[in-house]
């Protein structure tokens, strides 16, 4: 069982931006019975082996907290957000969980947000990982989550859906903990903590992801054309030139051809 706490991480003792602030305040709003715990150089170790030293010298915020989300996981349980994720619902249906993640998009799972029960492999996975390293590496945590749960916890990356991987991970699809969506508990707004900023909202990745979201929700609808064609030819809302006119050209030349080709021969 996940512990009801909420742990964020802030170091360099910076002016947190009016973005992180809405953020912080959406998890108080929605926190339900959970505790919400700040980790900085103040409470957090951060000369316990060599790649948060060098981190934390370099001032490389993100990369500390990199480390400092996995050994805070490792040592208490709960679960993990980035500063610029907003909570929209409580976390309480997750926490009878050991350990939960999230895909940003296909072929992207994510450190952004998770949640483990004390002690989790996962999170020792991630600990001896940096452990292992003899200087500071700036390789960005997402690729380096991404990776260990395709190679050691039987992750498909390529299928943005719910999956269970060892140690009784369960990996959500996108739309739980990352779209910018009406209904869903998390929506990520893609700060940029782990390029050289947390004070600007990335927007124009975060544009990328959404209009990701989008499309997902498009292809994976239930009865597609028949609902496009209803609410082209019988309601009238949309023409069919505003839909073609968002795909290039040439593929809808090259999947013309290739239907062509399969009725005729």
């Amino acid at each position: 069982m996940i512990p009801k706490k909420i742990h964020y991480c802030w170091f360099g003792r910076g002016e947190k931006s009016p973005l992180i602030q809405y953020c912080i305040n959406s998890w108080q709003k929605n926190k339900a019975d959970f505790e919400i715990i700040e980790w900085n150089e103040d409470n957090f170790d951060v000369t316990q082996n060599i790649f948060v030293k060098e981190a934390y010298e370099q001032k490389k915020w993100a990369f500390v907290s990199d480390f400092a989300r996995a050994k805070v996981l490792l040592d208490n349980g709960g679960f993990y957000l980035d500063t610029d994720m907003e909570l929209k619902y409580p976390l309480s249906d997750f926490v009878n969980n050991k350990a939960i993640c999230s895909f940003e998009a296909k072929y992207v799972p994510f450190s952004a947000f998770w949640g483990v029960e004390k002690g989790h492999q996962l999170a020792q996975d991630i600990i001896d990982y940096y452990n292992s390293l003899k200087q500071l590496d700036l390789t960005p945590c997402p690729k380096i989550f991404s990776e260990l749960l395709v190679d050691q916890y039987g992750i498909d990356s390529a299928k943005d859906e719910m999956q269970f991987g060892k140690h009784d991970l369960v990996v959500f699809p996108s739309e739980y903990f990352s779209l910018d969506l009406p209904i869903n508990y998390i929506t990520h707004h893609f700060g940029g903590s782990w390029h050289d900023s947390w004070e600007e909202e990335n927007s124009g990745y975060k544009e990328m992801i959404n209009s990701y979201g989008v499309v997902k929700r498009f292809i994976e609808l239930r009865n597609g054309k028949s609902q496009i064609k209803h609410l082209i030819y019988d309601k009238n809302i949309f023409e069919i030139d505003q839909i073609l006119d968002q795909i290039p050209l040439r593929y809808i030349i090259n999947y013309t051809f290739s239907k062509l080709k399969k009725k005729l021969f």
